[in-house]
């Protein structure tokens, strides 16, 4: 049998694990923590997710449901497409480096740089708004409802950069 993580995934086996929200969250949830993770602890962790609330406020009927749908489909489906390494000895499973070629599809590629675009809107209205106050008082403008509808159209731009900026926190 050819090595699994040898071979490259094919973008519709990707797309295929990919199309499962319980699998999405198992790669994120597995992506944030370096060390291996029981069956155990990735379930509770998954049904918390699923049902919206805290570990310690679930059923064992909410756990162990979602405990047996990783074990019998979600686990062994990862496993084969050599994502996941799963020691049934240990119920821990890891992540192998195959799933960093995920990463571009689930945004969890924490080390890639990204553009934090809200920052550079709300400096360009802050520039803005300081570049026109200088103007304006420098030099004065003849006509008041110019200023007054330029001034509130930078203020308007200031403030929709930064919802920007707070929502993109």
């Amino acid at each position: 049998m050819p090595n699994v993580s040898d071979e490259e995934l094919s973008q519709d086996t990707l797309f295929s694990l990919l199309s499962n929200p319980r699998r999405r969250f198992i790669l994120q949830y597995l992506s944030r923590v370096d060390t291996p993770v029981t069956l155990r602890s990735l379930s509770t962790g998954t049904a918390a997710w699923e049902n919206e609330t805290d570990a310690e406020d679930l059923t064992d009927q909410q756990r162990k449901r979602v405990q047996v749908s990783l074990y019998q489909t979600h686990i062994p489906a990862l496993e084969d497409a050599g994502i996941i390494e799963y020691d049934s000895d240990s119920s821990e499973i890891t992540l192998t480096k195959r799933a960093d070629s995920l990463n571009i599809y689930l945004n969890g590629d924490v080390e890639e740089e990204t553009r934090r675009w809200e920052v550079y809107y709300l400096a360009l209205a802050a520039t803005g708004v300081v570049a026109y106050a200088v103007i304006t008082l420098a030099v004065g403008v003849g006509e008041f409802w110019t200023t007054v509808v330029g001034l509130v159209w930078l203020i308007g731009l200031a403030a929709l950069a930064a919802a920007h900026y707070l929502d993109g926190r």
